[in-house]
């Protein structure tokens, strides 16, 4: 054998390799400087030894590596519904995989389908509204009349479609489930059950306590806008986490931010917090209402909102990464750097710069460090990259 043959053995081809940032991989509990190899639309991982050919070399010094965020909670059923942005407008953000949460019903799923996951770039999943119509508008409420759950048909799409439809969702504020009551909820929590799918419950000014709300769900539901602050809250008269929230936590149900314009309160969010108890997900309920917006704009701004509300920078990446991958039946393929993990990669810079954000309360504060997305990599092609990061 040649020195040349020996020397093409220990060559290891990649399509693109995103060399020297600092990587952020809470899945796998790891932090540090490293290089990331992709080949085709997966992270692989070159041999030991192994001299690394790149077709592209990125140069992430200086920035954050992590994988592709997941934006667990967002409207992006575009054309269908009054709320909803086209999916793609996501990817700048670092965004790689987006949840639709209830635009859809059964009655549109197909549309749904066609014009919003098929003909987008980002990996579009859902959640199915229990009411058949979905959530169409803010003008009047879905129809959340138990009877009207048309349960074979959830069944038929639920079996048909398992990689799409990873939930079920339901509104379950008293303005919405009107007079129907926790009924509607109990009905909601039996299709799930019957299908096999999670629940994903909208709770603001919800037709209880919202210790008896919990209590109601299973392992694997999500009690979403967890830090509301309409009508009745997770937190008690004492300032602390009720104990039958903390219970619902305990039997594995997940809470999930989805802090949107109005369902999100500072004063919520900061007992919360002093309290110990941190959201398993972070997401933004984006609308067409909230994009770019001060409140809200996209997923990266909230992450750097929680981040100023003292959560450690590994929990937060966690909330938008690792959490809401195993929360969809996805951990290991989606929210990891890991080898044989989808190439989907999000480069951040870390920034100092202040700017005051306000919400509908009326309440304000000042996020003094910024994430700033470089570059979105999605099932392993460059989709965005900032002017300045080359």
């Amino acid at each position: 054998m040649t020195t040349d043959t020996r020397h093409e053995e220990l060559m290891y081809p990649v399509d693109l390799l995103i060399r020297g940032g600092s990587i952020l991989d809470p899945e796998r509990g790891f932090e540090g400087i490293g290089d990331v190899a992709i080949r085709g639309d997966r992270i692989v991982l070159p041999p030991d030894g192994a001299e690394v050919r790149a077709a592209n070399v990125v140069d992430a010094t200086g920035c954050l590596v992590m994988p592709g965020l997941i934006d667990h909670h967002a409207h992006v059923f575009a054309g269908g519904t009054a709320l909803s942005i086209l999916p793609d407008l996501l990817l700048p953000m670092g965004v790689t995989t987006v949840v639709d949460a209830g635009g859809s019903g059964s009655d549109a799923f197909e549309v749904f389908r066609r014009t919003s996951v098929e003909a987008s770039r980002i990996r579009v999943l859902c959640q199915l509204n229990l009411s058949s119509a979905g959530q169409i508008t803010e003008a009047h409420p879905e129809c959340l009349d138990p009877n009207h759950f048309e349960r074979r048909r959830i069944a038929a799409l639920a079996a048909r479609h398992p990689e799409l439809i990873r939930g079920l969702k339901i509104r379950c504020g008293a303005e919405v489930v009107g007079r129907f009551g926790l009924d509607a909820l109990r009905a909601a929590i039996d299709v799930a059950g019957e299908v096999g799918l999670p629940l994903v419950v909208h709770t603001t000014n919800p037709p209880c306590d919202m210790g008896e709300l919990a209590a109601m769900l299973r392992p694997g539901d999500v009690f979403c806008h967890c830090f509301h602050g309409k009508g009745n809250t997770v937190i008690g008269a004492d300032g602390r986490i009720k104990p039958m929230v903390l219970e619902a936590r305990k039997r594995q149900v997940l809470f999930d931010t989805a802090d949107a314009r109005t369902n999100h309160s500072y004063q919520v969010i900061r007992a919360a917090l002093a309290d110990g108890f941190r959201p398993d997900i972070i997401s933004t309920d984006v609308t067409t209402g909230s994009l770019f917006g001060n409140m809200v704009f996209g997923l990266p701004l909230l992450l750097s909102r929680y981040l100023e509300h003292g959560m450690p920078l590994v929990d937060v990446v966690r909330a938008a990464t690792a959490a809401p991958a195993r929360a969809l039946g996805l951990a290991g393929t989606l929210g990891t750097l890991a080898p044989g993990a989808q190439a989907d990669i999000a480069i951040f810079a870390l920034r100092e710069h202040p700017i005051r954000m306000t919400n509908l309360a009326g309440e304000d504060m000042t996020v003094r460090r910024l994430l700033v997305p470089q570059m979105t990599v999605s099932r392993g092609d460059i989709v965005f990259r900032q002017v300045d990061f080359l």
